[in-house]
């Protein structure tokens, strides 16, 4: 019994290990189920396959049959990516089942059970996940749906005496096993999902909702590296400090999230628009020549002076004026030191005016 006992113990210790690190490529991506893209669907498979395989070589040999908790890894498979995952789960496993067979001279019933045994298992908990949700209830199932098979197919290969005392640490091991791996995962998911919000709110501007110095910071860094010409533009809006002091600040927050919108929807989807401080926002444009650059200034000066902001005082009218410099071949400071400059030209000839930096 201790030997059984230490056996499968051995298993769970590999099925732990393995699973938390074969998330990892999957720590920054959606959720899997089963209507997610196909390649991800297909990638869980093979990994679970080999996480399967390698608890393989870790069984424990009795008559001439490995036991150990491959079904584990295979019904997860088929509770995140749905029967795709557990098919190719399955058949990978059964593939090496058949190499270790070969190059190890092992008993055929081992095979023979392996296959009857993987099908029985793929095919009930695929079919079944069609209608069942991905929760613990569905996996406790699965489980016991696997208990049964297994436990039918060793019950054949098994004398009564290891029979017995097999199923019960199986039975133990394969509950224990797969509630503890299934809150493992939802906990990894959890914490990397945190990691990501974290890193997300670090970036992005509270009021506006769009990227924050920081963020545009960084961008600026990598340009000189990402693009071989860029721009960037500066936007102020005119005479703010008066909408603050006639509506209060609340209002002058609406009109920097309407105008944060705005700047984003006019603006293409390589281009990163950001709140640079106060109520200056900085457009950087990656790969953009001097024509695109006077496009998108000249567009947004006179969509933002015809644009209805709708505030809690009413709908109020405002401009803004810009700076924009193209890279022409000088360091990002300077790019940014010229279109500032730019921007104080453009406010002291009279605002809601745009100023390339020549």
């Amino acid at each position: 019994m201790l030997t059984i006992t230490n056996a499968f113990f051995i298993n769970l210790c590999i099925l732990f290990t393995l699973f938390t690190i074969s998330f990892l490529p999957f720590r920054n991506r959606p959720r899997l189920t089963p209507q997610s893209p196909l390649k991800g669907r297909v990638l869980l498979g093979v990994q679970s396959a080999v996480i399967a395989l390698l608890l393989l070589g870790n069984a424990l040999s009795l008559e001439g049959v490995l036991i150990d908790l491959r079904a584990i890894p295979i019904m997860l498979a088929v509770l995140f990516g749905g029967w795709v995952s557990g098919a190719v789960a399955g058949l990978l496993f059964l593939i090496g089942r058949f190499v270790v067979v070969t190059l190890t001279d092992g008993a055929m019933i081992g095979l023979y059970l392996a296959i009857l045994t993987m099908v029985a298992l793929v095919g009930t908990t695929g079919i079944l996940r069609k209608w069942l949700d991905n929760t613990r209830r569905t996996l406790l199932i699965f489980t016991t749906i696997s208990i049964a098979i297994f436990g039918s197919a060793i019950y054949f290969a098994l004398p009564p005496n290891l029979f017995y005392p097999v199923l019960i640490v199986y039975t133990i091991m394969s509950y224990g096993g797969a509630c503890a791996a299934y809150r493992l995962l939802l906990e990894l998911r959890r914490h990397f999902e945190s990691v990501q919000h974290q890193q997300q709110l670090a970036r992005t501007d509270a009021l506006t909702g769009i990227a924050n110095r920081r963020l545009l910071n960084e961008a600026m860094a990598n340009l000189t590296v990402e693009a071989e010409e860029y721009a960037l533009i500066l936007v102020d809006i005119d005479h703010f400090k008066r909408v603050n002091d006639t509506y209060g600040h609340d209002v002058g927050d609406d009109v920097l999230r309407e105008l944060g919108m705005l700047l984003v929807s006019e603006s293409a989807e390589r281009h990163l628009v950001g709140r640079f401080g106060g109520e200056e926002f900085l457009i950087i444009m990656p790969h953009a020549n001097v024509a695109e650059v006077s496009h998108l200034a000249e567009s947004i000066r006179e969509k933002v002076s015809a644009y209805p902001f709708e505030t809690s005082a009413g709908t109020l009218h405002i401009t803004v004026s810009l700076g924009a410099c193209h890279s022409n071949d000088i360091e990002t400071d300077s790019v940014l030191k010229h279109a500032d400059e730019a921007l104080y030209h453009a406010k002291e000839s009279g605002r809601n005016r745009f100023i390339l930096a020549s």
